[in-house]
């Protein structure tokens, strides 16, 4: 049932979103940095943090923590005004934003972090109708003025933007009695869901065919994508967009490829860790080979 998984846990003011949108727009020198974990979207992502275990804006790779409040929060009364009486038990906050046509693959999250109960929850600031977030086989847009509830943990889930500048207060919050009680009255509207189509075969043809030609001409990163995408537009097996790209290199023997797209899908799909996401992060080109934009 995906009410358990994602849902509206508060209707807030009508015009919370369009007041806090305004507030970002405005603000001077806000530190919109690219996402710490880039495996796992396309590009076009970014974010900061309102609240870290630092302190620091930048620090934006979560932890279990009790967070500290960034210097941004004060250039945005709205949201710190809401922050200061959610009753929630912050552990991070961050603002995302997400260009448009922007992609995040398939995935579950926090199981690089402690056991301790946990729950995300999402603010739309700026979203369009075609903005989604993907489970398997449904699509649901998350409208503003609302506190969503995510369990990123329970179902896998990607994202789809659509075609403007998407931008969402995420708050990850350690459950207490308040949020609890909350959560048993979580909906999810009829009108907020869409089911994705049933593919064909021919349609995987075709996309496997046009990921190769991309490979031929030296477009990897491009390939992979086309055929990550899939979890977002069709009603498919779990982890099955992970498949198609290690089929893909499986075509060109190229087994190092295959081992790489094998492990990502376990990491994503079921058991990632933190010093792992730390790692990649830290690389100096912060991404693996087949995640690089390759020039064409």
């Amino acid at each position: 049932m995906l009410s358990r998984t994602i849902g509206i846990v508060r209707d807030l003011p009508t015009g919370f979103s369009h007041n806090a949108a305004k507030e970002i727009e405005q603000a001077t020198s806000l530190p919109w940095q690219e996402n710490s974990y880039r495996e796992y979207t396309s590009q076009g992502y970014e974010v900061f943090s309102l609240f870290s275990k630092s302190g620091n804006s930048t620090d934006t790779i979560i932890e279990d923590c009790s967070p500290t409040p960034t210097p941004e929060l004060d250039k945005l009364p709205t949201i710190r005004s809401f922050l200061e009486h959610c009753n929630l038990s912050l552990m991070w906050v961050r603002l995302n934003k997400l260009a448009p046509g922007s992609c995040f693959w398939e995935h579950r999250d926090y199981s690089e972090l402690s056991e301790k109960q946990k729950v995300r929850l999402h603010v739309p600031i700026s979203t369009s109708a075609d903005s989604y977030m993907c489970f398997q086989g449904t699509a649901v847009h998350l409208k503003p003025d609302s506190l969503w509830l995510l369990r990123p943990n329970y179902d896998v889930h990607g994202f789809l933007n659509g075609s403007s500048v998407r931008i969402h207060l995420i708050i990850d919050a350690y459950l207490n009695n308040e949020l609890s009680n909350e959560i048993d009255q979580v909906y999810l509207p009829e009108e907020s869901l869409t089911l994705l189509p049933e593919p064909t075969p021919e349609i995987y043809n075709k996309l496997l065919s046009l990921a190769a030609r991309l490979v031929d001409d030296n477009r990897e990163q491009d390939a992979e994508e086309l055929l990550l995408k899939t979890f977002l537009q069709y009603n498919q097996p779990l982890g099955f967009s992970y498949d198609l790209v290690v089929s893909l290199y499986e075509k060109y023997s190229r087994l190092e490829k295959v081992q790489e797209w094998i492990s990502i899908k376990s990491r994503f799909l079921h058991q990632e860790e933190l010093k792992n996401v730390k790692k990649k992060w830290e690389q100096p080109d912060h991404a693996t080979r087949s995640y690089r934009r390759k020039d064409h």
